[in-house]
């Protein structure tokens, strides 16, 4: 008599239940939310694998066999690949690891979900100067020691902590500030704006400005409006919690692995243009999703 296979094991030696998570959580994506066009009318939820296996940068067929169960055994490049592709949690991450019997990578400080190692370390490369990686809904994923001073972003973070909007809506705006104040808001809801249409469906989005709506008065004012606009490079003064009130220039740059993910990348403007010295304009020259007077305290 044969003995029984181990739970989650197929008789051609494949794993049912690293197949069975593929395939759940392919189907619960949406493909806005990867940056795909809904296309063509879609027999079932969720992405298709020809989708997915492009997403992280494998076949098709191999793809289809790792969701068939067959015996294939992913590298752990793959299983990152896969991980990023689907965008999983960190969680969901370790899980899919665990199921393929592989060893789930260690979990960097600051690193946040879904980065790529190309990404986390372009912002190695980029300090002294802050950086941070925000996603499509302006949560802040990934920074460099640089940004973690200047913004705060190691101290404890309450529920949306780290996003963008919600730290500069719900707060009130400094004098240096108030200005600019209503200016800036309406630039900041018409790059969200632009950007949540694309993700109509996914509910993350809808919460978020359902929040905000019961959060703050000036994103009620401001969100109404038809503007929309695309996020730019541009000029700012911002708060260091140590050496004060300081003028940056900052750039958005594209991550083409991270579809509405977005490299933020601060520079000091040296002191003989008046990049450290108080006076001069206020905040808001530019649009950008950061709450550049939060880190006046904790």
């Amino acid at each position: 008599m044969d003995s029984p296979l181990p739970a989650g094991v197929s008789a051609n030696g494949g794993n049912l239940a690293f197949a069975a998570f593929l395939r759940d959580r392919r189907r619960h994506l949406d493909p806005g939310s990867v940056g795909l066009p809904a296309g063509r009318r879609r027999r079932t939820p969720g992405l298709r694998r020809e989708e997915v296996a492009q997403l992280a940068d494998i076949g098709t067929a191999w793809y289809t066999a790792l969701e068939q169960g067959r015996d294939v055994r992913p590298s752990d490049q793959v299983l990152a690949n896969l991980a990023r592709a689907l965008r999983l949690t960190a969680v969901e991450r370790d899980h899919l690891f665990t199921l393929a019997g592989r060893r789930p990578p260690a979990r960097l400080e600051g690193t946040g979900e879904g980065v790529d190692a190309q990404s986390l370390a372009l912002l190695r490369r980029l300090e002294p100067d802050p950086a941070y990686i925000v996603d499509a809904r302006w949560d802040v994923l990934a920074w460099n020691q640089g940004a973690a001073d200047l913004f705060r972003f190691d101290a404890e973070a309450p529920a949306y902590g780290r996003n963008m909007l919600w730290r500069y809506f719900t707060r009130s705006p400094t004098p240096e500030e108030r200005s600019d104040w209503n200016a800036t808001a309406r630039a900041l809801a018409s790059i969200f704006r632009g950007q949540s249409a694309a993700h109509a469906n996914d509910p993350r989005f809808r919460t978020l400005i359902d929040d905000l709506l019961v959060a703050s008065d000036t994103f009620r004012r401001v969100w109404p409006g038809q503007e929309v606009r695309a996020l730019c490079a541009g000029r700012k003064w911002v708060n260091h919690p140590v050496r004060g009130r300081q003028e940056y220039d900052f750039v958005p740059l594209l991550l083409p692995s991270m579809p509405g993910a977005s490299l933020m990348v601060y520079l000091l403007r040296p002191a003989a243009d008046g990049g450290t010295g108080e006076g001069g304009h206020g905040m808001g020259r530019a649009p950008l999703p950061e709450p550049v007077t939060r880190l006046v305290s904790p």
